[in-house]
């Protein structure tokens, strides 16, 4: 059996309250300190290789891990935050979803069945290739949508509040997927 640890980027400063997507926005003061607790968490889970995002915050969130490991972090494109032309709008108050996803013709970007087929992708190519304990940071929706078809469940509507789902994982959560020649585990989202 192996493990393989999703984590979701930690907590990110956002003053303006704006679409953060791809842009090189950092961790907030008690992200840095989640990054030292999943660090922690992490020391004793044999870990043998790191994925990363490669945007700001998700680089962030693992890199005091990596270095205490003495392990590269390998970034993948797969694993970047969903592509929106709202990237740097800035919002008053909370995202309406059906707005942000309902323009995707005009302004391009990405939709869900988009976000899901590259994280399975990256589960096809990457995890199921590769051996040992692996982490890997992303972001909220690529964890959730891989988690979803590996479940074999349906992806929720554009409209839907996603990240209100069970399995959308908090800032710096962990989901824990163990692989057995028999099955796949899933664990519910935690905070270390």
């Amino acid at each position: 059996m192996r493990s393989v640890y999703f984590v979701r980027h930690g907590d990110y400063a956002n003053p303006r309250n704006i679409m953060p997507g791809r842009l090189p926005v950092e961790l907030s003061a008690y992200g840095w300190k989640q990054a030292e607790k999943l660090a922690k968490y992490f020391s004793d889970k044999n870990i043998n290789t790191i994925y990363s995002s490669a945007v700001v915050r998700c680089r962030q969130t693992i890199e005091i891990f990596s270095k205490q490991a003495n392990l590269p972090i390998l970034y993948d494109v797969r694993l970047v935050e969903t592509l929106s032309a709202y990237q740097g709008f800035w919002f008053e108050g909370k995202v309406d979803w059906s707005h942000f996803f309902g323009h995707l013709k005009e302004l391009g970007g990405e939709n869900f069945t988009d976000i899901q087929n590259r994280a399975i992708s990256f589960y096809k190519d990457v995890i199921l290739k590769t051996e040992g304990n692996m982490v890997v940071s992303s972001h909220g929706d690529v964890i959730l949508f891989l988690i979803l078809y590996i479940k074999g469940l349906p992806l929720p509507q554009e409209s839907e509040k996603h990240d209100e789902m069970p399995d959308y994982p908090k800032r710096g959560a962990v989901t824990e997927i163990k692989i057995t020649s028999q099955e796949t585990i899933i664990s519910d989202p935690t905070i270390p």
